[in-house]
């Protein structure tokens, strides 16, 4: 007999539900596009939780939720998906977070991103950061331009993730994937371990910290391709975001680490359509880096990167006003979402 939980995660499959919720005291909830959509099952009983999740967590898990009230991992679904969960307690009893990561690797292409991002991850050294908000989609564009190194370029490629999400098949290149928590107990052992394996590219889940950021400009700067993700929106606060994380007294040698060594940051932002059932558009912020923009960044002249990005358009560089901008001109485009997010840029 199929376990129950199972059909839940059918239906977000077949649904294209990017999230799903399970509680107590309430219907499934699927996100799709951006919008939360309720099950028409009965609410789920508070009873009946632990055991919906069970066929998920092995012993090891088990005791997790015993000791601590919460577990994460990966749990491959069939030849369907892979699906990131999160099992935790909260006031009505046991809960859980579910995230599906398709089994096909997306490219550039199909996720409607500029295709200078296939020029700029192609890079023999530097830092590539792509940014956004939680559910903006920043790992499947890292996954995608990771994959057009892996199709056109002979490199090895290391990722470093808590937990793994997609699972690449070397093309041309050939890959060494860590989990951090598991195979490894912190991202700077994982990178500290990565720099022994004569890594071409190097994939960082999140720069979460001090060390790993410091780490990560130790691989750029010594040859080597790294990608990273910051949650911030737009250039300038992801470069204070990097800075804060360093004392006072090392603020200007970080920025100048950061303009010598930064390649692109790509923020992104998903800007749902009218239509709950479309998939909804990526507003985005491309600055790819040229010496105005180094002089900017090491100065802290955060404030006019926008304006340089303007003057660079040529090179490929897009700020956000002018990606919202455009959505505008779609018909499915939802209007008042875009206006909303021009306003506050303008303010």
């Amino acid at each position: 007999m199929k376990p129950k939980i199972c059909t839940f995660f059918d239906q977000a499959i077949e649904m294209g539900a990017s999230d799903l919720t399970l509680k107590p005291g309430a219907p499934p909830a699927f996100r799709l596009h951006g919008h939360l959509i309720h099950s028409e099952e009965e609410p789920l009983a508070s009873q009946e939780m632990y055991d919906l999740f069970l066929p998920l967590i092995d012993a090891k898990k088990q005791i997790c939720m015993r000791d601590r009230f919460d577990t994460f991992s990966m749990y491959p679904y069939k030849d369907k998906s892979r699906i990131r969960y999160y099992l935790f307690q909260q006031r009505e009893g046991f809960a859980g977070s579910f995230r599906f990561i398709p089994t096909k690797v997306p490219n550039i292409v199909d996720l409607g991103l500029p295709l200078d991002l296939e020029v700029q991850a192609s890079k023999p050294r530097g830092l590539f950061l792509v940014t956004g908000p939680a559910g903006s989609g920043k790992t499947h564009t890292l996954a995608a331009m990771v994959n057009s190194i892996n199709r056109r370029f002979s490199r090895h490629i290391i990722t470093m993730e808590c937990p793994i999400e997609f699972i690449y098949s070397p093309l041309q290149s050939i890959f060494t994937q860590i989990e951090v928590g598991t195979m490894i107990p912190t991202y700077q052992d994982a990178l500290t371990n990565a720099l022994r394996e004569d890594p071409d590219v190097m994939l960082i889940g999140e720069m979460k910290d001090r060390k790993t950021v410091e780490m990560a400009l130790v691989a750029a700067e010594t040859g080597h391709m790294v990608f990273s993700t910051l949650p911030t929106l737009g250039a300038g606060a992801s470069m204070e975001r990097i800075v804060s994380f360093f004392p006072t007294d090392k603020h200007e040698e970080v920025r100048l680490q950061l303009s010598l060594n930064l390649v692109a940051i790509f923020s992104q932002i998903q800007i749902p359509k009218i239509s709950p059932q479309q998939t909804p558009n990526i507003a985005y912020e491309l600055m790819i880096m040229n010496s105005a923009i180094r002089t900017l960044i090491r100065d802290k002249k955060y404030s006019q990167l926008p304006s340089a990005m303007v003057m660079s358009k040529r090179e490929g560089c897009m700020t956000l006003k002018d990606s919202l901008t455009r959505l505008l001109r779609e018909e499915t485009t939802n209007q008042s979402v875009v206006k909303a997010m021009l306003q506050e840029i303008v303010e």
